[in-house]
């Protein structure tokens, strides 16, 4: 049962940084939310993903509605939320890891 709700607290805080939805601005509320024990499974289940290099293009493709402009990017990526939503980075921008230029008035 917990792993169900791990899943899905992961694929929420994936789902803020799609860009039809575009509230990734709200993941370290979502995070800082979750009861202590959820917190902590999630972070490791996160943690596991990005040491066995669990996550790609695909993954990529599917939190944000975008394509990564290579696997490196879609790997950073995930690795710039982890350090967002647990370590207090900075927020990532998708389109620094989506396979086309930048808009110019974003």
């Amino acid at each position: 049962m917990e792993h169900d709700q791990t899943e899905r607290y992961l694929l929420a805080i994936l789902g803020h940084f799609n860009v039809n939805v575009a509230m990734s601005d709200e993941v370290p509320k979502l995070v800082n939310s979750l009861p202590r024990e959820s917190y902590e499974n999630v972070k490791a289940e996160y943690a596991r993903r990005l040491k066995h290099q669990l996550f790609g293009t695909d993954d990529f493709y599917d939190a944000t509605a975008c394509d990564a402009r290579d696997k490196q990017s879609a790997r950073q990526f995930f690795e710039d939320v982890y350090k967002y939503a647990f370590e207090g980075g900075e927020e990532p921008d998708v389109t620094d890891y989506w396979d086309r230029p930048k808009p110019t008035d974003w």
